[in-house]
C-alpha cells in the first residue's frame, strides 16, 4: 500500500513557526543521523543564531537519490568521508521559517541513519557554515535536540544502534 501525504507525521516546529506574509516554498529533504560505533556518540549541529538543535539536514538536489544527498550533506557539514548507509528511517513533514532564507518551508524529508566508518575527512571552512557540529553521547541526543520532529526520528533509530 503506497503512504499518503495523510500517513505521514507532520510536525510545525515550535521555536520558528511560519510567519504570514512570506512566501512559502515546499522542498524535499533529508535528515541524517550520523553516529560512530566505536565511540557510541553521534553528529548534531547548533544553529546558535536560531536556537535549533538538530541531526544533518539538507535539500535533495535534481536528479540525487536520498543516499546521495545524506553523503554530500555529511561531508559538506562535518567533512566526514568514509561513512556506511545503515537504514532508511521513514517520512514526515515539517513547517517552519527559515529565517536564514526569509521563507516559510514545508519540507518533506527522510530520514536515514549512517555509520561513521573511519575518521577520514575532507577540509571543510567551519566559518561559513550557519552552524557548529559535535558529537553528542549516545544517551545525551534527545535531550540536545530541540525539535519535535529531530526527537521523532532519533526514536525511529534506536532499533539499529545497537
Amino acid at each position: 500500500m503506497d503512504k499518503t501525504k495523510q500517513d505521514v507525521p507532520f510536525f510545525e516546529d515550535e521555536d520558528s513557526k511560519r510567519h504570514p506574509g512570506f512566501p512559502v516554498v515546499e522542498r524535499a529533504t533529508v535528515n541524517v543521523i550520523l553516529w560512530d560505533p566505536k565511540t557510541n556518540n553521534v553528529v548534531c549541529l547548533h544553529w546558535e543564531k536560531f536556537g535549533w538543535k538538530t541531526f544533518i539536514i539538507g535539500g535533495i538536489e535534481t536528479g540525487e537519490s536520498h543516499e546521495e544527498t545524506a553523503i554530500r550533506e555529511i561531508a559538506e557539514e562535518t567533512g566526514y568521508i568514509d561513512v556506511e548507509f545503515v537504514a532508511e528511517l521513514g517520512q514526515h513533514q515539517s513547517a517552519y521559517f527559515a529565517a536564514h532564507k526569509g521563507e516559510n518551508r514545508i519540507a518533506n524529508t527522510t530520514g536515514l541513519l549512517f555509520k561513521l566508518v573511519s575518521t577520514r575527512q575532507k577540509k571543510i571552512d567551519s566559518a561559513s557554515l550557519p552552524h557548529i557540529f559535535k558529537w553528542v553521547p549516545r544517551q545525551e541526543v534527545a535531550s540536545f535536540l530541540t525539535l519535535s520532529s529531530q526527537k521523532y526520528l532519533w526514536g525511529k533509530a534506536q532499533p539499529y544502534l545497537r
